[in-house]
């Protein structure tokens, strides 16, 4: 039977539907067959840029309009360009699921593109490329797609070129849009709580009067192949290097197709501890600590990456202050050395590909993509995005619900074919991010700084006078009542050795996903072995008395169990039908890892290299110098991954004595939702996990009261090309009276749990074009100790002082007042988030482990509306104002 229902339309608009009833949600996604692959010269990033300024207008919906009515209905409004196609997508609640509809025909032919709208929203796309080029893993393969497609539109980058983007519009934008915005190059994809019949019915009513262009037709395209490869290599400030190397193989559009061969082979190759580069390169040669393969879903012709983290100058050394100089002559020589080495491995291990592959290798790929695939079943927005991007690529719009359907014997000559005619060392292409040397500094900021002026020249003719335009139709939409949800509610069991099991059967899929929770966290670190955590819980996973590394790495990918441990956490998913085995895993890394020396160094050079990369983005380091501050003194102000200098101090009795005395059931919470095939899941926890041995009593972590505010404004020098912003002071804590005012309030001020656009802060972008993104909240990290406040933008050194002042402005005003509508959506946006958090196994369990922390009844999400309602919006503000006008402190992180 179907899984998608499918109808044309008399204009050529093509409708696809897949009814899903787990939750009252509904994914609605209209996908355009057009991408930057379709853009003529000098025009280069025009489709992007057209899906940012479909947002902002039509003949009736004014630029506000469609972020205000989405956030009035308690939706989530988003849009995306790749090579070869667009998309637009609103998830809503079922009971408003058809606004979208109005919505997105009217942007099908009757957008504005005004031209000072043109203006704001062209500098927050040269803010967006900036900070894409500070991505240098996405830019390394950006770069290596121009060298690998010369002369086809795959060479030239989704988001354009400065000189191009200055050079549009209105005009251009028209012409593009125009041209293939119409409903015979369209597909609406409809996922979730609905009707398919009353689909067809409400398309037709919206979209059937739009006339198709019987004489569309798409150009074509020729790669001229050859027997060839390239070497891209970038080099940035960076301590941790990364390489990549890739192949060209064929798309989903050719021939013969390769995707599900494609997916077994990345799994093979580099597809976690059990595939055979890791063996290689990580195991055996210890030239990596982690490998990874994937290809890049392009239509016409697909890459194949391999990734690689390999073992340099800078992971071998001390650092307790991350210092940036870079490397010695002789290190740099024995890193390329070591890397020429490691492709060399890779060129090995897939030319035995050739002699094929095992039959247990296929069916541990098959079993780890089914695992992979019954989880997309859970995701609505997923499913409408796979729906879409398969059907324009294959025009089978059951291509995903069938994917699993291949015969053995195919799939193992397709991956041969692979290897033997697109994965050949006379065609593979090499990238690199390396070190830059300390010569080179002055000459990359020299190239920034005129880089920055010649943009301040540009965008200071491109101004915008004019305020955001109000409502013209959102205040006419009728918000309808939450459809009634049954929430689901755990049973629970204690075991005698403390671990407290909270349990629930949900028959959506046939999986199972868990969460255990220890009581024992990062924060529980030794200052001066910090990171020893979560080095543990790494450890978890490199053998047992029972299974050798390879072993456990085996069974589990056997298997296709998931399994990721954290400090104080260990989330698994399975397959139902291996319930019993994966408890019993569960039990034997609980009870009886080993830490041999060997696995200890290979996981401290691995955290090493994660310090490493985790000091080379600002955007996560700016995190941990914030609770430098907002918690000096105080366990949360600890590093969850650590130093260089504590991880190099651990040693195997530290490990084993935190495993001793802090991986115990005491206070330990396991939730554990899916399909149980009617076992009986209390005897298969109590027959294993039982057995989990009591350790000596935790005791309680001392949290002490934190220090009078005593902040600093502080700059972290690091070279990028845009700078890293953020505003922090302390908030309250999860249990605190005020917390729903504030939780109110968020809504308003950064989104919230919907991440509205329509939020103060998004509006200075919208104002300005100042800055691609902002984030903010003043429950930030709420737990059982106070949280932070926090604001955090992106954005280029020539606009920091204007950036800096607005947003300084808006903490200042922001709590002075709400408007009504404001208050009464961000309520709205609260309550119909609450089935958010039941949609998925995993979603489940980690809201079971919420209720429990917090004491909170199992009925709570079923009171929430009242508990909500309840709250007025004095009481909103006063609780903001202690918040926002308490002391607050800035950090700037890059080029200054």
């Amino acid at each position: 039977m179907n899984k998608v229902i499918k109808k044309v339309l008399d204009n050529g608009l093509t409708i696809l539907v897949r009814p899903v009833k787990n939750i009252p949600k509904v994914s609605i996604q209209l996908w355009y067959n057009v991408g930057s692959k379709d853009e003529r010269s000098n025009e280069k990033g025009i489709a992007h840029l057209i899906e940012h300024m479909i947002f902002k207008g039509t003949d009736k919906m004014s630029e506000s309009d469609l972020d205000g009515i989405t956030s009035k209905l308690s939706g989530y409004c988003n849009a995306f360009t790749s090579y070869d196609y667009t998309g637009y997508l609103f998830d809503f609640p079922s009971q408003h699921w058809y606004e979208a509809l109005p919505i997105l025909s009217d942007c099908m032919r009757n957008c504005t593109f005004k031209e000072e709208l043109l203006n704001s929203e062209l500098k927050a796309v040269i803010q967006e490329l900036k900070m894409y080029k500070d991505q240098y893993d996405s830019a390394l393969m950006e770069k290596m797609l121009a060298a690998i497609f010369k002369g086809h539109p795959y060479q030239h980058p989704i988001i354009g070129y400065k000189q191009d983007l200055w050079n549009l519009n209105r005009e251009n934008l028209v012409n593009f849009y125009k041209r293939h915005y119409i409903p015979n190059n369209a597909t609406l994809i409809i996922t979730g709580d609905v009707d398919a019949e009353d689909v067809f019915k409400r398309a037709e009513e919206n979209f059937g009067k739009i006339e198709a262009d019987k004489n569309y037709k798409k150009e074509e395209f020729l790669l001229e192949c050859d027997l060839s490869g390239t070497e891209t290599r970038i080099f940035r400030d960076v301590k941790q290097s990364t390489g990549l190397v890739a192949f060209v193989i064929p798309g989903a559009t050719g021939k013969e197709n390769y995707n599900y061969a494609t997916d077994v082979l990345a799994h093979i190759l580099a597809g976690g501890q059990n595939s055979r580069l890791y063996k290689r390169l990580v195991n055996k040669e210890k030239l990596v600590t982690d490998v990874d393969a994937f290809s890049y879903d392009l239509f016409e012709h697909d890459v194949f990456f391999i990734h690689f983290a390999p073992i340099h100058g800078s992971t071998r050394k001390n650092s307790l202050n991350h210092d940036r100089s870079s490397l010695s002559e002789s290190e740099q020589r024995e890193d390329k050395s070591k890397d020429d080495k490691i492709i060399e491995i890779i060129k090995e291990e897939i030319d035995k590909l050739k002699e094929g592959i095992s039959e247990d290798e296929l069916q541990n790929a098959s079993r780890n993509i089914e695992s992979t695939y019954l989880n997309t079943l859970e995701d609505t927005q997923k499913q409408a995005y796979l729906i879409g991007k398969f059907y324009l690529s294959t025009g089978d719009e059951n291509y995903i619900f069938n994917y699993l359907n291949h015969e053995k014997g195919v799939i193992q000559k397709k991956i041969k074919k692979l290897s033997e005619n697109f994965l050949r060392p006379s065609l593979m292409h090499v990238g690199k991010v390396l070190p830059m040397a300390e010569n080179d500094r002055k000459i990359w900021e020299d190239l920034q700084k005129e880089s920055d002026l010649i943009d301040n020249k540009i965008l200071s003719r491109k101004e915008r006078q004019s305020e955001i335009e109000e409502h013209k139709i959102a205040s006419t939409i009728k918000i309808e009542k939450p459809k009634d949800f049954s929430f689901p509610k755990y049973e629970t069991i204690k075991l005698d050795n403390g671990l407290e099991v909270l349990f629930y059967e949900n028959k959506n899929i046939p999986k199972i996903s868990l969460i255990l929770e220890l009581k024992a966290k990062y924060y529980y670190d030794d200052p001066a072995l910090m990171g020893i955590g979560n080095f543990v819980s790494e450890m978890l996973l490199e053998g047992t008395k029972n299974y050798s590394a390879e072993e456990l790495a085996d069974q589990l990918d056997s298997l296709g169990i998931n399994i990721k441990t954290s400090p104080g956490f260990i989330a698994m998913d399975f397959l139902s039908q291996d319930l019993e085995k994966a408890i019993a895993i569960l039990n034997d890394i609980l009870t009886n890892s080993t830490f041999k020396p060997d696995s200890i160094e290979k996981i401290r050079a691995k955290i090493k290299s994660e310090i490493d990369n985790y000091w080379d983005s600002p955007s996560d380091f700016s995190d941990q110098l914030i609770r430098n501050q907002i918690y000096a003194g105080h366990p949360y102000s600890k590093s969850l991954l650590g130093s260089l200098d504590t991880i190099n101090k651990i040693t195997r009795e530290d490990l084993i004595k935190y495993y001793e005395k802090y991986i115990s059931p005491k206070d330990a919470k396991l939730a554990i939702v899916g399909d149980f095939s009617d076992k009986n899941i209390q005897e298969i926890i109590k027959n294993s996990l039982g057995n989990w041995s009591a350790k000596p009593q935790i005791d309680e972590i001392i949290f002490p009261s934190l220090i009078e505010s005593n902040f600093k404004n502080e700059i972290f020098k690091i070279d990028r090309d845009q700078v890293v912003l953020s505003f922090a002071g302390r908030s309250i804590n999860r249990i605190n009276p005020d917390y729903d005012k504030l939780l109110i309030f968020d809504q308003v001020f950064g989104g919230g749990n919907l991440g509205s656009m329509s939020s103060r802060l998004f509006k200075i972008r919208e104002r300005s074009g100042l800055f691609y993104t902002i984030n903010g909240s003043v429950i930030s990290r709420v737990n059982l100790q106070p949280g932070m406040s926090v604001v955090k933008t992106i954005v280029s050194l020539d606009r920091l002082a204007e950036a800096e002042k607005l947003i300084e402005n808006e903490i200042k005003i922001a709590s002075e007042n709400i408007t009504d509508s404001e208050f009464r959506q961000a309520k709205d946006a609260i309550i119909n988030s609450r089935i958010d958090n039941f949609a998925t196994n995993k979603q489940i369990a980690n809201t079971f482990l919420f209720l429990n922390k917090y004491n909170l009844d199992k009925d709570y999400f079923d009171s929430r509306i009242s508990s909500i309602e309840n709250i007025s919006k004095d009481e909103t503000l006063k609780s903001a104002q202690k918040v926002l006008n308490s002391p607050m402190f800035k950090l700037k992180v890059g080029r200054l």
